[in-house]
């Protein structure tokens, strides 16, 4: 029994089954059964101890895996608002000069290679030192602001659209002639023309 038992042991230590017990073929009601029960409740006791680690580790990689990804999702957001930071205008949100010229380069030359039509327009507003000078400079950013929500409302989403100075603007118009340009920036004229801003009590 000894040496079946010395067997068992040996099987047990390379086996992967987790389940497999130490089972004497004969084995009378002494210490070798005594040490039989010890050792197969020492085997359970192992296996319980192996499924609780084997849960924690996954647990551990589960939350591992979870703080990597809201960690990603974070830097994704991060990196999303640094691109806003170098390649938009801060107070309008729209485009600032380099990117407007360096989109709008593309643009035209991917107009160019399907030989479409393409215009642009330059569009400063009049008066508007007036406007900060008389009401102050907090009244003049609303002013820009006013505008460029206006203006947005007036374009197409394939149109790019730039603060390219202090109260300079520039469009681009992709697959568009002369005279749909001209249009467009005689509607922004008389719509800009005639809007007013109310401002702190103040009609701008």
């Amino acid at each position: 029994p000894l040496k079946e038992l010395m067997e068992q042991v040996d099987k047990v230590q390379v086996s992967e089954n987790v389940s497999q017990r130490i089972k004497l073929s004969n084995v009378d009601d002494n210490e070798l059964s005594q040490l039989q029960e010890h050792m197969n409740h020492m085997l359970s006791a192992m296996a319980t101890d192996r499924q609780r680690l084997l849960e924690d580790e996954q647990a551990k990689r589960d939350w591992l895996e979870a703080a990597v990804s809201k960690r990603t999702e974070e830097l994704q957001t991060l990196n999303e608002k640094l691109q806003d930071l170098v390649t938009r205008d801060s107070l309008t949100g729209i485009l600032n000069r380099g990117s407007f010229f360096e989109s709008a380069q593309q643009q035209l030359t991917l107009s160019q290679y399907q030989k479409s039509t393409a215009s642009f327009i330059l569009a400063d507003l009049d008066f508007f030192k007036r406007i900060n000078d008389t009401y102050g400079h907090f009244v003049g950013d609303k002013v820009l602001m006013h505008f460029t929500q206006t203006l947005l409302g007036l374009l197409r989403e394939s149109d790019l659209f730039g603060r390219v100075g202090g109260e300079e603007f520039a469009i681009f118009l992709p697959h568009t002639n002369l005279d749909e340009a001209f249009k467009l920036a005689d509607k922004i004229r008389q719509v800009i023309g005639g809007s007013v801003l109310n401002i702190d009590g103040k009609t701008i």
